[in-house]
């Protein structure tokens, strides 16, 4: 993200964390603005952080959860956290744990995908994301649908955190071949089997050809991203 490289310029970041990093996506971006930076990855899923220890050997990562990160205060210059947020069981508790465990003078960053404003084909992102989060919330997973910008930004506000920088990501991917959009609806029936003989099942098993329909005519592309800087 040019944004974060050119606010980041000159500024000395050694030592950071990524809160809920799952395989490590964000690691990426963040190897690319710090590339000499020590970086140390919390998750709750351990299958993700296996993945992410294959993808980054140099990397650090321990399994917790953001609500309680089990490193003292002061420990680093950076913490992030990204498509994340709405995964949390406690919002507030998170971004104060990752206020408490950031150095004084210290950076937060935020980066979160939103539900409004989005072109046709992410809303068809946003449906399947949401068809997936309604399973999870039946299997007793912490899985929100996505928040509007208005809304991250106020979480971030409510956990006492000031606004540096703010900015949309909104990268446009390539249209989905048939191949890719066979594998979305391939998912949608895998994920309604998590909830087979529950409730919801038959109800939830309607939507499926309604978003499948969505997919045929529009593709899907990934929602639009939110990335918020504050000073720790």
């Amino acid at each position: 993200m040019k944004q974060l490289n050119e606010f980041f310029a000159g500024k000395s970041v050694t030592k950071v964390l990524d809160v809920g990093t799952g395989p490590g996506h964000f690691i990426h971006t963040l190897l690319n603005i710090f590339p000499e930076a020590e970086i140390t990855g919390v998750d709750p899923d351990e299958k993700s952080l296996q993945e992410a220890a294959v993808a980054f050997p140099n990397a650090e990562f321990k399994m917790m959860k953001g609500e309680r990160i089990d490193f003292q205060d002061s420990t680093f210059d950076l913490a992030s956290i990204s498509m994340a947020l709405h995964h949390l069981s406690d919002i507030q508790k998170t971004l104060k744990e990752m206020q408490r465990v950031v150095k004084p003078g210290g950076w937060i960053i935020v980066n979160e995908l939103y539900s409004d404003g989005l072109n046709p084909a992410q809303e068809v992102h946003k449906r399947m994301h949401h068809f997936r989060s309604k399973i999870d919330r039946i299997n007793g997973i912490c899985h929100n649908e996505s928040f509007t910008r208005k809304e991250i930004l106020q979480k971030i506000e409510d956990s006492g955190l000031g606004i540096e920088l703010c900015f949309e990501d909104s990268t446009v991917s390539n249209p989905p071949t048939p191949q890719e959009i066979n594998e979305r609806k391939e998912k949608l029936s895998i994920a309604l089997s998590q909830i087979k003989g529950k409730p919801k099942h038959e109800e939830l098993a309607k939507e499926i050809p309604l978003i499948e329909a969505e997919l045929d005519k529009h593709g899907f592309a990934m929602a639009s991203r939110l990335v918020v800087i504050s000073n720790g």
